[in-house]
């Protein structure tokens, strides 16, 4: 666990936020613990206990919103779904990209009650996230808002542990990781639809997020894809 960087405390606290009803503290946290695991060079026996640490994550995820509702049928098809899902990933990346789509469908149907954020940091969010790709700063969210950069920045870092600069960071690699997973594109390209104005400090802000480089993700994500293929195009 120690040697890929997985926070025992962080998901023990997920869980807990999820039983409690705060089904956005809970995704925040298992954002946070799958963002912090060191995925660069790992042996494969590493990189596939990754995998099913992942998958064993959601599998407790989907227990805990649909395993004992009235609809079994659902909790079975949404196992099943994750399985096939992940269970074909060699690679820790892919299976992290994954992760964090299987997440949000399984969390984002739901609301927290009560609300998980103040209601200023929703909105500062919703905002960041339909103009991530244009220029975003501290003071130019606050006047959307309203309100001081000063009081936002205190607001925000109160409610979900992190700055506001570092949520727009997040937010834009998100979609990067997600747009390489797409393939199709240049990666300067890319960093450019994101939100970045070049690509040095894409690059350098992709590293410190994602522990490797954005070419070396998009070659993960492309073994990934040839390896499922495989058994296909052999039959």
């Amino acid at each position: 666990m120690r040697r890929i960087g997985w926070d025992l405390d962080l998901e023990s606290r997920a869980f807990a936020q999820l039983t409690e009803s705060q089904a956005g503290r809970c995704r925040e946290s298992l954002y946070r613990l799958v963002d912090a695991l060191s995925l660069g060079n790992l042996p494969r026996a590493d990189a596939r206990r990754v995998v099913h640490l992942l998958l064993d994550v959601l599998h407790r995820v989907n227990q805990t919103m649909n395993g004992e509702g009235d609809d079994r049928r659902r909790y079975h098809r949404l196992r099943l779904g994750l399985i096939d899902e992940l269970g074909s990933c060699e690679d820790a990346e892919p299976a992290r990209l994954r992760f964090r789509e299987q997440l949000g469908r399984l969390l984002d149907p739901v609301r927290d009650r009560p609300p998980s954020l103040h209601p200023l940091v929703e909105h500062a969010r919703a905002f960041i996230r339909r103009n991530y790709g244009g220029r975003l700063y501290l003071s130019s969210v606050a006047e959307q808002l309203h309100v001081s950069p000063n009081y936002l920045s205190r607001l925000f870092r109160r409610e979900t542990g992190q700055t506001l600069t570092e949520h727009v960071q997040r937010v834009r690699l998100e979609e990067a990781l997600r747009l390489l997973a797409q393939g199709g594109r240049r990666i300067s390209e890319i960093a450019y639809m994101v939100g970045y104005q070049n690509y040095r400090d894409f690059y350098r802000n992709f590293v410190k997020y994602e522990k490797v480089s954005p070419r070396e993700v998009r070659q993960r994500l492309g073994r990934s894809r040839r390896r499922a293929a495989a058994p296909d195009a052999a039959s």
